[in-house]
C-alpha cells in the first residue's frame, strides 16, 4: 500500500511538469502577449518594445519557460505581467481560500442532497416518486451552471428585488455575510453533481440489492434498513466515490465560471483574467494548482477504496 502511496506522489511532479510545459507552448503560440493585451493603446511602437524587453517577453520561449520554472523550484512564482504586477504568490494566497471555500460548501450540499435522493430512488424504484426524483435529476445535469446560475441572479432581482452579487466579505471577517455570499454559486455547481452522483448512487444500489449477500442478509432475518445501510449502500460505495472524485476536479473547473457570474474573487477568476491577458505566470501556477489538487484528490479516493472494500489491494 505504502510503496503506491509513494509511486503516486513522485508521479505527480512529472505530471505538473509535463503539463506546465505544454501549457506554456499552448500559452505562447496564441495571437498576441501580455504587453499587447496591457499597453495595446500605447501609440509608439517602441514602448511596447520597452516593456516586453523589460519583463524578459522578448526572449525565445524555451528561456522563458526554464526561467520560469527555475524560480518555481526555488520557491519564486515570479510577477503577475498586468498592473499592478503584483507576486504571484500574492494573488494566489488571496484568492485560493475563496474558491476552497465554494467548493467544501459545493461537496457538503451536493452530498447531502445526492445520497438521499439516490437511495430513496433505489428502494422506492419504479415508484411516482423514483420517477420524480429521477426528473428532478436529469434537469440537473442537463442545465448548464451559466445558464442556472444567470436564471438565479435575475429571478431573484425580480421577485425578490435583491440582488445575490454583493461586495465580498472572507469568511473570518464577516462569517454570516460571507455564506450568504457563497451558497449561491456553490448551490447552482452542487445541482448538476448531485443530480450525477444521485444517479449513480441509485444504479450501483440496484446493482447489488439481488445479490448472494443481501439475500443471505435479509434471510437472517435483518431489518431492512440495516440491509440497505450496511450491505447495499455500502457495497455500493465503489462507484460513487470516484464520481465523487471526479467531481471535485470539476467543482474547481466550474469555479471559473460561478465565480464570473457571481463577482468572487476567487482563484477561478484570477485564471480567467490572465487568461485574457495572456499573463503566463499566473496561468501556468493557477492551471497547475487544479491540476496538483485534482491528482491529490483522485490519490485520496484510491485509498479510501480500500477502506470501504477490503478486498481491494495495491
Amino acid at each position: 500500500m505504502w510503496t503506491y502511496v509513494i509511486r503516486r506522489l513522485v508521479a505527480i511532479p512529472l505530471m505538473l511538469f509535463v503539463l506546465s510545459f505544454v501549457l506554456f507552448l499552448l500559452v505562447w503560440t496564441l495571437p498576441g502577449d501580455a504587453a499587447f493585451a496591457t499597453v495595446a493603446g500605447i501609440e509608439e511602437a517602441r514602448n511596447l518594445d520597452a516593456w516586453r524587453a523589460e519583463f524578459g517577453l522578448d526572449r525565445p520561449w524555451h528561456v522563458q519557460y526554464f526561467d520560469w520554472l527555475g524560480g518555481i523550484i526555488t520557491g519564486d512564482f515570479g510577477k503577475s505581467l498586468t498592473p499592478p504586477y503584483d507576486p504571484v504568490s500574492r494573488s494566489i494566497t488571496e484568492r485560493l481560500p475563496n474558491t476552497i471555500e465554494i467548493g467544501l460548501v459545493t461537496v457538503l450540499l451536493s452530498a447531502a442532497v445526492s445520497l438521499p435522493v439516490g437511495i430513496i430512488s433505489a428502494v422506492r424504484r419504479n415508484t411516482f416518486l423514483d420517477y420524480l426524483l429521477r426528473t428532478g435529476t436529469i434537469l440537473g445535469i442537463s442545465i448548464p451552471n451559466f445558464w442556472l446560475g444567470t436564471l438565479v441572479i435575475i429571478y431573484a432581482i425580480v421577485w425578490f428585488d435583491w440582488n445575490p452579487i454583493q461586495d465580498y466579505a472572507t469568511f473570518t471577517e464577516e462569517p454570516l455575510r460571507n455564506l450568504s455570499i457563497i451558497i449561491f454559486p456553490a448551490a447552482v455547481l452542487a445541482y448538476s453533481g448531485a443530480a450525477y452522483t444521485a444517479r449513480i448512487v441509485r444504479s450501483s444500489m440496484l446493482e447489488v440489492f439481488y445479490s448472494d449477500h443481501v439475500r443471505t442478509a435479509r434471510a437472517k432475518g435483518l431489518r431492512e434498513r440495516v440491509v440497505i445501510s450496511r450491505h447495499v449502500f455500502r457495497s455500493a460505495l465503489i462507484p460513487v466515490l470516484t464520481v465523487i472524485g471526479l467531481q471535485l476536479g470539476g467543482i474547481l473547473g466550474g469555479a471559473i465560471v460561478a465565480e464570473q457570474i457571481f463577482a468572487i474573487p476567487g482563484i477561478g477568476l484570477l485564471t480567467l483574467e490572465a487568461l485574457l491577458a495572456r499573463d503566463y505566470p499566473l496561468i501556468l501556477v493557477t492551471v497547475m494548482i487544479f491540476a496538483g489538487i485534482f491528482m491529490f484528490i483522485t490519490l485520496l479516493v484510491d485509498i479510501l477504496y480500500t477502506r470501504v472494500d477490503p478486498r481491494i489491494r495495491y
